[in-house]
């Protein structure tokens, strides 16, 4: 296959998964997985759009629903790995989970580490 240069005109075309410097970089995220940071990216991602939609609770703090298989199909993952990137996040704190029940999404809080002290 054989693939063309970018023009001028094409250098701004894509949407971007922004994955913070900071998870590649600094030693309290050495444990995440590669997959794991970028579900982080893709988690920060959904959450902006939970902020323009109002998905914020009685505490002011956005939340986001991502149910796994859409974590699954996005990621292009087994469901099995999905849970396992999500499991890392929320074993070392960058996210929390929070079970609805009566047949309701969970509520994802994604957690900003620039505040808290790494």
């Amino acid at each position: 296959m054989v693939f063309n240069y970018y023009k001028k005109s094409e250098v701004n075309q894509f949407n971007f998964i922004r994955i913070p410097k900071v998870l590649m970089t600094e030693e309290p995220f050495d444990s995440l997985s590669l997959q794991s940071k970028l579900l982080y990216g893709m988690l920060i991602d959904r959450m902006s759009v939970s902020g323009k939609n109002q998905w914020i609770d009685e505490e002011n703090r956005v939340y986001i629903v991502y149910p796994i298989q859409e974590i699954q199909k996005d990621m292009r993952v087994s469901k099995h790995k999905a849970i396992d990137c999500l499991a890392e996040l929320e074993s070392i704190g960058l996210v929390e989970k929070r079970l609805k029940g009566n047949g309701r999404a969970a509520h994802l809080y994604v957690k900003n580490f620039v505040s808290a002290s790494v």
